[in-house]
Protein backbone atom coordinates (compact mmCIF):
# COMPACT_ATOMS: atom_id res chain seq x y z
CA UNK A 1 0.00 0.00 0.00
CA UNK A 2 1.57 3.35 -1.00
CA UNK A 3 2.21 5.90 1.78
CA UNK A 4 -0.29 8.72 2.16
CA UNK A 5 0.55 11.63 -0.05
CA UNK A 6 2.06 14.54 1.92
CA UNK A 7 -0.29 16.93 0.15
CA UNK A 8 -3.30 15.18 1.72
CA UNK A 9 -1.82 15.63 5.19
CA UNK A 10 -1.22 19.31 4.48
CA UNK A 11 -4.75 19.80 3.16
CA UNK A 12 -6.27 17.93 6.12
CA UNK A 13 -4.22 20.01 8.60
CA UNK A 14 -5.27 23.20 6.80
CA UNK A 15 -8.92 22.19 6.94
CA UNK A 16 -8.72 21.50 10.68
CA UNK A 17 -7.05 24.87 11.29
CA UNK A 18 -9.59 26.61 9.08
CA UNK A 19 -12.44 24.97 10.99
CA UNK A 20 -11.10 26.30 14.30
CA UNK A 21 -10.63 29.76 12.81
CA UNK A 22 -14.20 29.78 11.49
CA UNK A 23 -15.60 28.61 14.84
CA UNK A 24 -13.54 31.23 16.67
CA UNK A 25 -14.63 34.05 14.38
CA UNK A 26 -18.28 32.95 14.36
CA UNK A 27 -18.28 33.28 18.12
CA UNK A 28 -16.45 36.59 17.84
CA UNK A 29 -18.86 38.04 15.31
CA UNK A 30 -22.02 36.89 17.08
CA UNK A 31 -24.22 39.79 17.97
CA UNK A 32 -22.55 42.39 15.77
CA UNK A 33 -25.25 42.25 13.08
CA UNK A 34 -24.70 44.48 10.09
CA UNK A 35 -22.90 47.22 12.00
CA UNK A 36 -19.18 47.71 11.67
CA UNK A 37 -17.41 46.33 14.71
CA UNK A 38 -15.44 48.87 16.71
CA UNK A 39 -12.12 48.00 18.29
CA UNK A 40 -13.59 47.65 21.79
CA UNK A 41 -16.29 45.29 20.46
CA UNK A 42 -13.68 43.09 18.81
CA UNK A 43 -11.53 43.01 21.94
CA UNK A 44 -14.59 42.16 24.05
CA UNK A 45 -15.44 39.30 21.69
CA UNK A 46 -11.86 38.03 21.95
CA UNK A 47 -12.07 38.17 25.76
CA UNK A 48 -15.25 36.10 25.69
CA UNK A 49 -13.67 33.58 23.32
CA UNK A 50 -10.55 33.28 25.47
CA UNK A 51 -12.78 31.64 28.11
CA UNK A 52 -13.28 28.76 25.67
CA UNK A 53 -9.58 28.18 25.03
CA UNK A 54 -8.07 28.43 28.53
CA UNK A 55 -7.99 25.79 31.26
CA UNK A 56 -7.71 27.12 34.81
CA UNK A 57 -6.40 25.23 37.84
CA UNK A 58 -9.33 23.52 39.62
CA UNK A 59 -8.46 25.47 42.78
CA UNK A 60 -9.65 28.69 41.06
CA UNK A 61 -13.26 27.47 41.24
CA UNK A 62 -14.94 27.04 44.62
CA UNK A 63 -17.71 24.83 43.19
CA UNK A 64 -18.46 23.09 39.87
CA UNK A 65 -20.87 25.89 38.97
CA UNK A 66 -18.71 28.84 40.01
CA UNK A 67 -18.84 31.31 37.10
CA UNK A 68 -15.85 32.32 35.04
CA UNK A 69 -15.25 35.93 36.02
CA UNK A 70 -13.84 38.49 33.60
CA UNK A 71 -12.56 41.58 35.40
CA UNK A 72 -12.04 44.86 33.58
CA UNK A 73 -9.69 47.51 34.91
CA UNK A 74 -10.01 51.02 33.53
CA UNK A 75 -12.77 50.80 30.90
CA UNK A 76 -16.48 51.09 31.69
CA UNK A 77 -17.17 50.82 27.96
CA UNK A 78 -15.48 47.40 27.90
CA UNK A 79 -17.52 46.29 30.93
CA UNK A 80 -20.76 47.21 29.14
CA UNK A 81 -19.71 45.53 25.87
CA UNK A 82 -18.64 42.33 27.64
CA UNK A 83 -21.90 42.22 29.61
CA UNK A 84 -23.78 42.43 26.31
CA UNK A 85 -21.73 39.65 24.71
CA UNK A 86 -21.76 37.17 27.61
CA UNK A 87 -25.40 37.64 28.62
CA UNK A 88 -27.05 34.22 29.04
CA UNK A 89 -23.99 32.36 27.74
CA UNK A 90 -22.06 29.56 29.36
CA UNK A 91 -18.69 27.96 28.76
CA UNK A 92 -18.20 24.35 29.87
CA UNK A 93 -21.34 24.57 32.00
CA UNK A 94 -20.24 27.75 33.75
CA UNK A 95 -21.91 31.13 33.54
CA UNK A 96 -19.71 34.11 32.75
CA UNK A 97 -19.66 37.15 35.03
CA UNK A 98 -18.19 40.55 34.19
CA UNK A 99 -17.01 42.87 36.97
CA UNK A 100 -15.22 46.22 37.06
CA UNK A 101 -11.88 45.99 38.90
CA UNK A 102 -10.35 48.95 40.72
CA UNK A 103 -8.00 47.33 43.25
CA UNK A 104 -5.39 44.58 43.35
CA UNK A 105 -7.58 42.71 45.86
CA UNK A 106 -10.43 42.63 43.32
CA UNK A 107 -8.02 41.58 40.55
CA UNK A 108 -7.01 38.51 42.55
CA UNK A 109 -10.60 37.21 42.45
CA UNK A 110 -11.12 37.08 38.67
CA UNK A 111 -10.19 34.44 36.09
CA UNK A 112 -9.43 36.87 33.25
CA UNK A 113 -8.23 40.40 33.96
CA UNK A 114 -8.39 42.89 31.09
CA UNK A 115 -6.26 45.95 31.80
CA UNK A 116 -7.06 48.98 29.65
CA UNK A 117 -4.05 51.00 28.47
CA UNK A 118 -4.79 53.81 30.94
CA UNK A 119 -4.67 51.41 33.91
CA UNK A 120 -1.48 49.47 33.26
CA UNK A 121 0.48 51.56 35.72
CA UNK A 122 -1.76 50.20 38.51
CA UNK A 123 -0.97 46.54 37.74
CA UNK A 124 2.54 46.39 39.16
CA UNK A 125 1.50 43.94 41.90
CA UNK A 126 1.87 40.19 41.35
CA UNK A 127 -1.38 38.27 40.90
CA UNK A 128 -2.03 34.70 42.10
CA UNK A 129 -1.80 31.69 39.82
CA UNK A 130 -4.82 31.18 37.64
CA UNK A 131 -5.45 34.79 36.57
CA UNK A 132 -5.11 35.29 32.82
CA UNK A 133 -3.93 38.86 32.23
CA UNK A 134 -4.84 40.64 29.00
CA UNK A 135 -3.66 44.12 28.04
CA UNK A 136 -3.31 46.35 25.04
CA UNK A 137 0.15 47.97 24.93
CA UNK A 138 3.76 46.91 24.45
CA UNK A 139 4.45 48.00 28.03
CA UNK A 140 1.92 45.41 29.22
CA UNK A 141 3.80 42.68 27.37
CA UNK A 142 7.03 43.85 29.01
CA UNK A 143 5.34 43.55 32.43
CA UNK A 144 4.79 39.83 31.76
CA UNK A 145 1.22 40.22 30.58
CA UNK A 146 -0.01 36.93 29.13
CA UNK A 147 -2.04 38.17 26.17
CA UNK A 148 -1.53 41.55 24.53
CA UNK A 149 -3.85 43.01 21.91
CA UNK A 150 -2.10 44.60 18.96
CA UNK A 151 -3.25 46.18 15.72
CA UNK A 152 -1.76 44.81 12.50
CA UNK A 153 -2.91 46.16 9.15
CA UNK A 154 -6.04 47.67 10.73
CA UNK A 155 -6.97 44.35 12.37
CA UNK A 156 -7.02 43.55 16.07
CA UNK A 157 -4.74 40.60 16.75
CA UNK A 158 -3.05 39.30 19.87
CA UNK A 159 0.33 38.10 21.09
CA UNK A 160 0.71 35.39 23.72
CA UNK A 161 3.38 35.16 26.41
CA UNK A 162 3.18 31.40 26.94
CA UNK A 163 5.93 31.40 29.56
CA UNK A 164 3.91 33.81 31.75
CA UNK A 165 0.72 31.77 31.25
CA UNK A 166 2.51 28.54 32.18
CA UNK A 167 4.00 30.23 35.26
CA UNK A 168 0.43 31.17 36.29
CA UNK A 169 -0.60 27.49 35.92
CA UNK A 170 -2.87 28.21 32.95
CA UNK A 171 -3.18 25.86 30.00
CA UNK A 172 -3.79 27.59 26.68
CA UNK A 173 -5.20 25.40 23.93
CA UNK A 174 -3.19 24.74 20.81
CA UNK A 175 -6.02 26.29 18.79
CA UNK A 176 -5.58 29.58 20.66
CA UNK A 177 -1.82 29.48 20.09
CA UNK A 178 -2.41 29.01 16.35
CA UNK A 179 -4.63 32.11 16.25
CA UNK A 180 -2.03 34.34 17.92
CA UNK A 181 0.12 36.54 15.71
CA UNK A 182 3.12 35.85 17.98
CA UNK A 183 3.76 33.29 20.73
CA UNK A 184 6.60 34.03 23.15
CA UNK A 185 7.64 30.72 24.68
CA UNK A 186 10.65 31.78 26.77
CA UNK A 187 10.72 34.12 29.80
Amino acid sequence: MPPAFPIFRIVRRSLVTTRWLVLFWLGTAAGFGAEVAHEHQIKAAFLYNFTRFVEWPPSRFATPDTPITIGVMGSERMVRELERIVAHRQVNGRAIAVVPVTTAAEARLVHILFVAAESEIRLEEKLPAGVLTVGETERFAALDGMITFITEQDRVRFMINLAAANHAELKLSSQLLKLASTVRREP
